[in-house]
C-alpha cells in the first residue's frame, strides 16, 4: 500500500502520511502531527485483494489507447470509472498521462473495452449531450498529438 493509498484511505494529505512513515530518528517521535491524524491513519484498514489479486505494474499505454478508444467512442470517463470502480480523474490520468498502471486494473480496461466498444452511450443511458462532449473532447486530444 502506497503513502497516496493510505492517505486517500485516510482522507489527509500525501505528504503528512510520508512524515508520519518517516523512520524517526534517535527514537524521536515525529513532531507536529495532532493525535487525531494519528488515530485517522492507524485506523486505516488494509485492502483486502481484489479480483484477480495480480501484483505488480505494468505499462500504461494499451489502457491509455483502449481508453481513448472508448472516448472517441462517446463512452464518458464518469460511466467508465463507475463501471471500473474506480475515480473519474483516474480514468483521465491512464488515458493521457500515467506510464504504469497496477496489472488488475489494466485487465480491467480490457475487459471494458471489449464490452462496450460496440454499443452505443446512447442507448446504454449515456445522455446525448454527454456523448457529444465526449466524443468532441477526444476529438481535441487527438488533434493535439
Amino acid at each position: 500500500m502506497s503513502a497516496q493509498d493510505v492517505a486517500d484511505k485516510a482522507g489527509l494529505s500525501v505528504t503528512l502520511i510520508r512524515r508520519l512513515l518517516r523512520t524517526p530518528i534517535d527514537g524521536r517521535t515525529v513532531r507536529g502531527i495532532a493525535r487525531t491524524t494519528e488515530d485517522a491513519v492507524l485506523g486505516t484498514p488494509l485492502p483486502s485483494r481484489r479480483g484477480t489479486g495480480l501484483p505488480g505494474l505494468t505499462s500504461a499505454s494499451e489502457a491509455s489507447r483502449l481508453l481513448s478508444d472508448l472516448a472517441r467512442a462517446g463512452w464518458p470517463a464518469t460511466a467508465l470509472a463507475a463501471r471500473l470502480g474506480i475515480n473519474p480523474s483516474t480514468v483521465a490520468e491512464v488515458r493521457d498521462v500515467r506510464l504504469r498502471l497496477h496489472l488488475d486494473l489494466a485487465l480491467r480496461i480490457r475487459g471494458l473495452h471489449r464490452e462496450l466498444i460496440g454499443r452505443n452511450p446512447a442507448r446504454q443511458g449515456i445522455s446525448p449531450a454527454a456523448v457529444a462532449r465526449t466524443r468532441a473532447a477526444a476529438a481535441r486530444r487527438a488533434a493535439g498529438d
